[in-house]
């Protein structure tokens, strides 16, 4: 990571290949959502200015991702709550892992992953409003719609990943119908941020 750091700055900060800008959703600093696993990791980085690597990752990591927020303003929010958050350390895991908006400068491929995966690694599901299992839908997890989204949208750069290709082909075996409901819950939730 030092050595990321030391060799591309100054500008890794504002590495941005999929042009994210969607600002940081207020939740973030309020924990004011539905989401059990983002109330939950938001509520504990407020209370102890901590959150394990998995949750900032896999949780808060994972939703600006998939949700298309400019990873600068997430790198930003990092060092602005977390104790241990030195830039050194902090950036090319935002920037490089977590966000991928250096375009696998550092990792080979995205950190993306639907609520299954969240439902595999952590028990938030259980106490969460949001059906796990359900892909799209005002009941659906959100993780789940916007994943499939993120893999639509970037689904010809996914295509030449070869860690990525299974997934594209499991996208590519959706119905027409089934991708469109994906595209409306994912608009629908984003909309509402």
């Amino acid at each position: 990571m030092q050595g990321i750091y030391w060799l591309k700055m100054p500008g890794y900060e504002h590495s941005n290949v999929f042009a994210h800008t969607r600002a940081l959703p207020g939740f973030y600093w309020t924990a004011e959502t539905d989401m059990a696993c983002v109330r939950a990791t938001v509520t504990q980085t407020r209370e102890y200015a901590y959150a394990h690597h998995i949750q900032r990752l896999m949780i808060t990591g994972n939703f600006a991702l998939l949700a298309g927020v400019d990873p600068h303003a997430l790198h930003e929010w990092y060092l602005s709550v977390y104790s241990d958050a030195y830039e050194w350390v902090e950036l090319p895991n935002t920037v490089g892992m977590s966000q991928f908006a250096d375009g696998g400068l550092l990792a080979s491929k995205p950190y993306a992953a639907s609520g299954a995966y969240i439902h595999r690694m952590s028990d938030y599901c259980r106490s969460c409003r949001y059906a796990v299992k359900v892909r799209t839908g005002p009941d659906a997890c959100p993780f789940n719609a916007l994943y499939w989204h993120f893999i639509a949208r970037n689904r010809e750069r996914f295509a030449a990943n070869p860690r990525m290709m299974p997934v594209v082909r499991i996208h590519d075996r959706f119905s027409a119908d089934e991708r469109q409901r994906i595209a409306e819950s994912a608009g629908t939730f984003l909309g509402s941020l």
